[in-house]
């Protein structure tokens, strides 16, 4: 079985609702479940700016139905999709979609 398919993590994505006239976004949409891989990124302190840490992971999945502003849970904690997931293509053994995600 390929980890893309079967990963050791799970994550909860809340897609971001759409963008009002306003410019306010609307209700999330429903949560979608994904088994996937969490691998940390980088880690940097960042005082000066009010947080303790800033943590970064990379999340890879077959699919991940994430975006900007896009809202996950893992291990119990909320953590923000940071831009736009890559989505790599290839053959259908390889394609994955990979997102960066930090702390709330």
């Amino acid at each position: 079985m390929s980890l893309l398919d079967g990963g050791p993590d799970t994550v909860t994505v809340y897609p971001a609702g759409p963008v009002q006239p306003d410019g306010t976004r609307g209700p999330e949409g429903p949560p979608v479940t994904v088994r996937c891989r969490v691998q940390p990124s980088s880690s940097e302190e960042a005082g000066q700016l009010g947080y303790v840490d800033v943590t970064l992971y990379r999340v890879i999945a077959r699919q991940l139905p994430a975006g900007p502003w896009s809202r996950a849970v893992w291990r119990g904690r909320d953590w923000t999709v940071v831009g736009e997931p890559k989505r790599h293509g290839g053959s259908a053994r390889t394609r994955h979609d990979t997102a960066m995600i930090r702390r709330r």
